[in-house]
């Protein structure tokens, strides 16, 4: 229990920060792709100097039989990534959160369906249904309401509830290290990374006037990357996907918080009692969750 309480901890540490440090990365270089592309080259990177330093680890490198299962995994979460960097161009860190906070409700359905998880009780939907509800709340109050951004946000939405539970899949199915797991998600992210920039074009990091303080924040978002791959895979293999989804929701309170100290751009009071019943509702799931099988 001690473990698994650990676990919460730091990939919430991770979770309530990388976000609003990836929306202060996007306003200094505006630029998706490159900014992705630094931070799977610096997960990449890591797990090859651990290796490198501890040569008796159970770290593997590329293997065709196990990365073949996994290169999908790692398209789903590189178009999740993507469209969730791309939506901070255009909407405020609550927008995103809300699209997160919905995400559960379809977790736990498709869940059930495809890992054969158990469907929430009673309780545990009413819980997820309050989250769904304080989203509502907050969309109606939120007056910074683009159409572009919240396209992107409806991919982030379907994408991120397809990764929930085929990562789950993946980690149950394909036996690895943690380590491994973020050595080949980062490495087979680079290519598809670099495809994408060929598709919507190169420059934008190009156009930047680069001084210490453009370099300090995407390399502190490429520190968070590696510390965020690593809890978050270590944190699946110990809960349900649905579960998971929920503890990423719960930990964006912290986020809310450095937001309004940091960005001028967040929630009227209205906006922020939505945005606080998603919380409280996710909290009141945990607490009534089935056991997973």
């Amino acid at each position: 229990m001690r473990t698994v309480a650990f676990s919460v901890l730091f990939y919430a540490a991770c979770s309530s920060t990388l976000l609003l440090i990836n929306k202060v990365a996007m306003h200094f270089v505006p630029d998706a792709s490159f900014i992705l592309f630094c931070q799977f080259v610096t997960s990449s990177l890591a797990v090859r100097v651990i290796k490198l330093a501890s040569p008796d680890s159970d770290i593997e490198f590329l293997r065709w039989e196990k990365a073949r299962p996994f290169f999908l995994a790692c398209l789903i979460f590189f178009l999740c990534l993507l469209a969730n960097t791309a939506a901070l161009k255009s909407v405020n860190v609550e927008t995103v959160i809300v699209a997160r906070s919905c995400a559960p409700i379809a977790v736990s359905i498709l869940e059930h369906f495809t890992l054969g998880r158990n469907l929430p009780t009673l309780q545990g939907t009413l819980a997820l249904l309050a989250i769904a509800g304080g989203a509502v709340i907050y969309v109606i109050s939120d007056e910074g309401f683009k159409i572009e951004g919240y396209t992107w946000l409806l991919l982030y939405f379907v994408f991120i509830v397809t990764e929930m539970v085929f990562v789950k899949f993946i980690v149950d199915t394909v036996p690895m290290s943690t380590w491994t797991r973020v050595y080949y998600n980062n490495t087979l992210s680079i290519p598809l990374v670099l495809l994408s920039s060929t598709m919507m074009g190169f420059g934008g990091f190009l156009e930047v006037a680069w001084a210490w303080q453009h370099i300090a924040v995407v390399g502190l978002s490429c520190v968070v990357g590696v510390a965020i791959s690593y809890s978050g895979f270590h944190l699946r293999k110990m809960v349900s996907a649905t579960t998971f989804t929920v503890i990423g929701v719960l930990c964006k309170l912290m986020t809310v918080m450095l937001n309004d100290i940091v960005w001028s751009q967040h929630s009227n009071l209205m906006g922020h009692i939505g945005l606080l019943l998603c919380i409280a509702a996710g909290f009141a799931y945990e607490r009534t969750k089935v056991v997973p099988k």
